[in-house]
């Protein structure tokens, strides 16, 4: 059994893709700009920042529009490339969590400029909250000693810090859900 939260297609069209194609054209106006010797500092900036975009976007992926839960691991997949991570092979998984704009900045495994980095804008995927909450509670599950974890424990004493996939709801927490 498998859980997808998909980001709003047309919000990932305008705040993803759109967005990064600018910034390739950014990028190239930045360079004719500092090869033309015309404010080279201010265009060598957005050159910068329009290069780490556009790498974020198309080399390295990292803002899936699709989110996977399955029994056995979690799967990120953007512009049709999935990339699945198996939960017995997670040795690394960091969750900054942005809790003001619902976005959390993921790092799992041996994470690079290529692969491994991910962030996830969780309001604009269907059942935000509930991806939102995942990632945190897989990030304590796969670190409960580090202190973010004892954090959560300090406040929470009361709350299962286990990620609880959405078809293994107790019956009590699926009626208050559907």
């Amino acid at each position: 059994m498998k859980k997808e939260y998909i980001y709003n297609p047309r919000h990932y069209l305008l705040q993803i893709t759109l967005t990064s194609c600018f910034c390739i054209v950014i990028f190239f106006v930045s360079l004719y700009m500092i090869i033309a010797d015309l404010y080279r500092g201010v265009f060598f900036l957005a050159a910068l920042i329009a290069f780490y975009t556009v790498w974020n976007t198309f080399v390295s992926l990292s803002n899936p529009s699709k989110v996977i839960l399955e029994e056995d691991g979690i799967s990120f997949v953007t512009f049709g490339k999935t990339i699945k991570y198996l939960f017995d092979d997670i040795t690394v998984f960091m969750a900054k969590d942005f809790r003001g704009s619902g976005k959390i900045f993921l790092r799992i495994n041996h994470h690079t400029m290529f692969k491994g980095r991910y962030w996830i804008h969780t309001r604009e995927f269907n059942d935000s909250d509930e991806l939102f909450l995942y990632l945190l509670k897989l990030e304590y599950k796969t670190h409960p000693d580090s202190i973010k974890s004892r954090a959560w424990d300090s406040t929470r004493p009361n709350v299962d810090k286990t990620p609880v996939l959405p078809w293994n709801l107790p019956p009590e927490e699926e009626q208050k859900k559907g």
